[in-house]
């Protein structure tokens, strides 16, 4: 077969058409190779910093949430202090307990950051918008974490004045409480004239023939004050001694009390005016027989 230059031309062309193809549909298909793994890549990569954003966002939602929690704080702090009234206290202690609450908030999200700057450093790509969002949010927290430890001291510090300030009523309440005691607290003894002047409660002053005619009974001038019982005057206006009432010392007016026999064996002195009667703290009931009462 004679083959002409035409033909030879031909087959030629073929020969190159389709080896071009092929090389085009080689070339099209790594595109496509490629553009999948692009797509992939930048799916993978939208979903890592749509992740980190959110992360980053929800962070910050919470800090706003803080910013809302101690702007509240901080009325309740000022109005205290400009009050200082320690009727607040339970107040006080509450504020103590959402400041912990927001201290508790803040860790959580030190954590969180501390997670995401993690995930960051560990990443193959580095994304420098993400990481200058970061480092301002640790900037954010920071702030956050000084403004509630002063809050906080001002809170512990408003305690600590509360806690002085009832330290010093209790002193005071104890103080006066003992004042009170001794100036409402009287005493008295009841015996037989014999029992009285054996204990040293009780002397004879004055008259003559060694005291036997005209002289008068008194109140010692020393005695032992333990022989005495202790009763509160604004309590107690009446006394129950054993025996009849003979005289009562240091003498008082008659108006400011009254004597009543209950029985042959039981005697009552009800006191009228205690501010009057119990001018003189001490009290001696001179009876007609042994009384129970006389300490030994």
């Amino acid at each position: 077969m004679k083959i002409t230059p035409l033909f030879t031309v031909l087959v030629v062309l073929v020969y190159g058409c389709n080896n071009r193809v092929e090389q085009l549909e080689s070339q099209n298909a790594t595109l496509q190779d490629n553009n999948r793994q692009l797509s992939q890549d930048l799916a993978v990569r939208d979903e890592y910093v749509d992740k980190v954003t959110d992360a980053i966002n929800d962070v910050y939602t919470s800090i706003e949430e803080v910013k809302a929690s101690e702007s509240s704080l901080l009325k309740e702090t000022n109005k205290l202090e400009s009050e200082r009234k320690l009727t607040h206290e339970e107040m006080r202690a509450k504020l103590i307990d959402r400041i912990d609450v927001i201290r508790a908030t803040l860790r959580n999200n030190h954590q969180r950051l501390k997670d995401l700057q993690s995930n960051l450093s560990t990443s193959t790509k580095h994304y420098a918008g993400l990481k200058k969002m970061v480092d301002n949010l640790k900037k954010t927290l920071e702030e956050r974490d000084r403004s509630i430890a002063d809050l906080g001291k001002r809170v512990e510090g408003l305690q600590q004045e509360v806690n002085e300030k009832s330290t010093m009523i209790t002193q005071k309440d104890s103080v006066i409480n003992t004042q009170y005691q001794q100036i409402t607290t009287t005493y008295y003894i009841a015996g037989t004239r014999d029992e009285l002047e054996k204990k040293g409660i009780i002397t004879k002053e004055g008259g003559f023939l060694w005291g036997l005619l005209g002289s008068t009974t008194t109140l010692a001038s020393s005695f032992d004050e333990r022989l005495f019982k202790p009763i509160n005057k604004t309590l107690h206006n009446t006394i129950q001694v054993d025996g009849k009432i003979d005289e009562v010392l240091p003498k008082r007016s008659e108006q400011f009390y009254q004597k009543a026999e209950l029985s042959s064996n039981q005697s009552m002195l009800t006191i009228a005016e205690p501010d009057q009667f119990w001018k003189d703290k001490y009290l001696v009931i001179i009876t007609d027989r042994p009384n129970t009462n006389l300490f030994p």
